[in-house]
């Protein structure tokens, strides 16, 4: 007679299987979420270096660096495309100016953070009822200083004791910067006026895109829009601000709210942001792009936010 031999799992050793796998699975996927994250900020310090090389072949051509904006609403996003092989998209714009397509429609990778969610689209109910289609945002913006911005419009800064960017009459920071906004005149800024070395000088860093009413965060086509300032650290918990409006704050990212600390609200703030733990990538103005930390001292920081101000301080 045959015996017959049966084999096969319990139900007991089935679960234990089970949970062998789920435990696994729970163990590799930081591993997996932590190795995409540094994929990603590989990119943005790729798109960066492709930016600030883009910069230095416009200085090459130019005998200057961009300017950061301008009345007539160009700005260094603008000037450059043509150094980052986007010479169709600087086509549009010289023939429709800032056109509907342009703000809403054709992206430019190499403007933004692959590790922003954001993914270019603004969801400003204003500005959409204006244009038809949500506004296209980037990540990345230039360096004007180591001061807050004050708005055209508003009363001088003199009557105000903070320091500012810009105001009616000067329009210049007391720091000069690598790039800088007029409504007047370009302002430019060459590699002989950057007296701090260039290893020391910030050109660019990153911005979070913009969510809610008008938080208009990362829309680099504007000069008043797409620039940040060093003086609040990376990824600060003071709130961005603008003139006039609020809107509710994030956990991580503070919003833009209305600024409270002066007499007046003709003022703005913009800090570098990103959604990379830890820090910001930043682009120095000798073409180098480095990893700066949340903790960064703010002496330090700040320095790296002007051209001549003669600071010991350094970043490297």
């Amino acid at each position: 007679m045959k015996i017959r031999s049966f084999y096969g799992f319990t139900l007991v050793e089935l679960l234990v299987v089970i949970a062998i796998i789920g435990l696994l699975i729970a163990l590799l996927l930081p591993a997996v979420q932590a190795a995409r994250e540094a994929a990603r900020r590989m990119q943005c310090t790729n798109n960066q270096k492709q930016v600030v090389l883009a910069m230095h072949n416009y200085h090459d051509t130019n005998q200057v660096f961009p300017w950061g904006g301008h009345g007539d609403g160009i700005d260094w996003a603008i000037q450059v495309l043509p150094f980052i092989e986007k010479s169709p998209v600087f086509a549009e714009y010289n023939n429709n100016g800032l056109s509907i397509s342009l703000m809403t429609t054709i992206v430019v990778p190499a403007y933004t953070c692959p590790s922003d969610i954001g993914n270019n689209k603004n969801i400003d109910f204003a500005l959409n009822s204006f244009f038809g289609s949500p506004l296209l945002l980037y990540n990345y913006v230039v360096c004007m200083g180591r001061e807050g911005v004050h708005c055209p419009g508003g009363p001088p800064r003199s009557s105000d004791p903070r320091n500012y960017l810009i105001d009616e009459f000067t329009e210049t920071s007391r720091y000069l910067a690598v790039f800088n906004i007029s409504r007047t005149i370009p302002l430019t800024t060459t590699f002989a006026d950057i007296i701090d070395g260039t290893s020391n000088t910030l050109a660019l860093s990153e911005t979070v895109q913009g969510a809610g009413s008008m938080d208009m965060r990362g829309f680099i086509w504007s000069g008043s829009e797409g620039f940040f300032t060093t003086n609040q650290s990376p990824n600060t918990m003071v709130a961005d601000s603008d003139y006039g409006y609020t809107i509710t704050s994030h956990d991580r990212h503070p919003l833009v709210s209305v600024d409270t600390t002066g007499t007046y609200s003709w003022y703005m703030r913009r800090s570098a942001r990103s959604w990379h733990v830890g820090g910001v990538n930043a682009g120095l103005a000798d073409g180098s792009v480095r990893f700066i930390p949340d903790q960064i001292n703010l002496d330090v920081w700040r320095a790296a936010g002007s051209t001549n101000g003669s600071e010991i301080e350094s970043l490297h």
